[in-house]
């Protein structure tokens, strides 16, 4: 009982450190080291650890599914929220995509992990 708070709080948290990155607006002080793509590997990041994260809090994988669609919900929205109420943020369709790649990959990652815990 002690861990679900923990991965319940953990997962709160993230999910909040996604929101407040995808609408604050930062200077970008990595714009000086060229990596392709940086930003959506951090997409791809945030929201592999968003459904891991959220995976570990409700541990059954009867929730596999409705946890990878609210993580391409809420990237969704995020991008949504980005376009409406910010001035230096704009939505864009690369960003969902890698959201839903990162999603799609923790839904593997744990549903394989979970699986191979039962078969052990």
């Amino acid at each position: 009982m002690h861990n679900k708070k923990i991965f319940f709080l953990l997962a709160i948290v993230w999910t909040l450190v996604i929101t407040l990155l995808s609408l604050a607006t930062f200077t970008d002080v990595s714009s000086n080291i060229k990596v392709p793509f940086k930003d959506k590997f951090v997409h791809f990041t945030f929201y592999l650890l968003f459904v891991i994260l959220w995976s570990l809090f409700f541990k059954e994988t009867k929730y596999n599914f409705k946890i990878l669609f609210a993580a391409i919900g809420y990237g969704i929205a995020m991008e949504i929220c980005q376009k409406l109420f910010t001035t230096t943020r704009s939505a864009d369709l690369l960003d969902v995509v890698a959201n839903t790649a990162g999603a799609i990959v923790g839904m593997i990652l744990m549903t394989t992990i979970v699986n191979n815990k039962t078969t052990h």
